[in-house]
């Protein structure tokens, strides 16, 4: 009777002395786990584009040089406007159209051969073909030009004049630097001829001299709904 109490205090040790540790290896093995964190994607960087419309302002000189065979006078003068247009860009090429206004008065005349000239108004349509890289566009553009030009010039003691809008051709190329934002800074050449037109008198006519010219012009642009800068999207 004692030798069965005996064993079964003596399990009972033992189970005890197991139970134990293996209660506390488990509650080590199912500890709760740390709760996770997740990092924010990084930011969309929106493209540096020069693709969408524009608009902008812009002033320069003008100048051309006479010539005795047609007895055109040497021009010079300045003039201011505006511009618009629109780009479109595949990688590096910018390619588009843009039209602009000026207003001046580029004039000449010549002594010898007592004959004046005077553009007070032209404008351009043209296509532009570019490349950029970074901040800068490199770019060619030509098209049709026009304007309000008025020639006159005495010949045999008649006066020939015509006052008159007259279309021609352009032809130049620029380079233009986005400085901040939507905003960019250009400088242009372009030449514009107009080419030649008769001259009238109560006598008759005369065939009159070539009007053309060559233009420098600096310029500021502000490209509509087309952001210029690195930023993350919204």
């Amino acid at each position: 009777m004692h030798t069965v109490r005996y064993r079964s205090l003596c399990l009972a040790i033992i189970g005890a002395a197991v139970t134990v540790p293996l209660g506390a290896n488990a509650a080590d093995i199912y500890r709760a786990p740390a709760p996770t964190t997740y990092a924010p994607p990084p930011p969309i960087v929106q493209p540096n584009t020069w693709a969408g419309f524009y608009v902008g302002v812009n002033g320069g000189y003008a100048w051309g040089a006479g010539d005795d065979d047609t007895m055109r006078g040497d021009v010079s003068g300045g003039f201011g406007g505006g511009q618009i247009g629109y780009n479109f860009q595949s990688g590096n090429f910018v390619y588009g159209l843009e039209t602009d206004l000026q207003a001046g008065r580029i004039t000449g005349k010549s002594d010898d051969y007592a004959s004046k000239e005077s553009t007070d108004w032209f404008g351009t349509l043209r296509g532009r073909l570019g490349y950029a890289f970074g901040n800068t566009l490199l770019y060619g553009t030509g098209g049709f030009a026009y304007g309000g030009v008025n020639q006159k010039l005495t010949y045999a003691d008649v006066l020939f004049s015509n006052d008159d809008t007259r279309t021609g051709w352009t032809a130049g190329a620029g380079i233009e630097y986005k400085v901040s934002g939507n905003w960019s800074l250009k400088g242009e050449y372009q030449y514009v001829d107009f080419g030649k037109e008769d001259l009238s008198s109560a006598a008759g006519t005369i065939e009159g001299p070539e009007t053309s010219f060559h233009t420098a012009k600096i310029g500021l642009n502000y490209r509509l709904g087309s952001s210029s800068s690195y930023e993350p999207l919204k």
